[in-house]
């Protein structure tokens, strides 16, 4: 009676047990696609996500930075602060016209006394065109030409030779870019700097140097 218990749970133990391992049956489970259905991820999911198409079309860009001046006007004004606000219409991927408008706050603490030091605002507005290429993914560089009219806010500067620096006068510039592109594909950082001459504005009578001024930013642009 004691021997027939003992084979019973035996027998019905080695039925139950699953089918044993060999190596032939394990090469044959390893060499298995995985089951999609368990979850398992593809080499589509794996692979790195391309990062979305950069938005192309009306663009607004505000930037912030500093103007200074390289002929006479250098030894009546320091550098000032500069911000101007540009808005553009991209016509290809590397075309971009655009209309802007700028000012520069600033005074005569360089000049010699008397009148007192005092401040005054350049302000200027025009349009032009920007050249674009996106060397990289991240990374693209520009050249921007411009034009427009420019002038002080008040007769502050008649006195130091420059009697048509509160009229309106044109100028004529250009700038050199690098865009540092951001995750959402409307975003883009910028930082550059350029040159302009602005004629009758900062001419001075019996002057030697040309009416030159430098100018470097920061930008954020927002295409839409």
């Amino acid at each position: 009676m004691s021997s027939a218990l003992l084979v019973f749970p035996a027998a019905a133990a080695e039925s139950a047990s699953p089918t044993q391992l060999d190596d032939e049956n394990l090469d044959a489970w390893l060499s298995q696609e995985p089951d999609q259905a368990d979850g398992a991820p593809s080499d589509e999911d794996l692979a790195p996500l391309e990062p979305p198409p950069r938005h192309h079309g009306v663009v607004i860009e505000g930037s912030a930075g500093a103007l200074g001046h390289l002929g006479n006007m250098r030894d009546v004004s320091p550098v000032a602060p500069w911000f101007r606000l540009q808005v553009g219409y991209e016509l290809f991927d590397w075309l971009m016209l655009f209309g802007q408008g700028d000012v520069a706050f600033s005074s005569t603490s360089f000049a010699q006394r008397p009148p007192a030091k005092r401040s005054y605002a350049l302000f200027g507005f025009g349009a032009g065109a920007r050249l674009s290429w996106q060397a990289f993914s991240a990374v693209g560089f520009y050249l921007q030409g411009e034009g427009g009219f420019a002038s002080v806010n008040e007769d502050v500067l008649a006195t130091y030779g420059y009697p048509d620096a509160d009229r309106l006068r044109p100028f004529v510039g250009g700038s050199l870019g690098v865009d540092w592109f951001q995750l959402s594909p409307h975003y883009a950082l910028s930082i550059g700097g350029g040159a302009r001459d602005y004629f009758q504005n900062f001419e001075r009578v019996y002057g030697t140097r040309p009416p030159l001024a430098w100018f470097g930013s920061v930008a954020i642009r927002y295409a839409f």
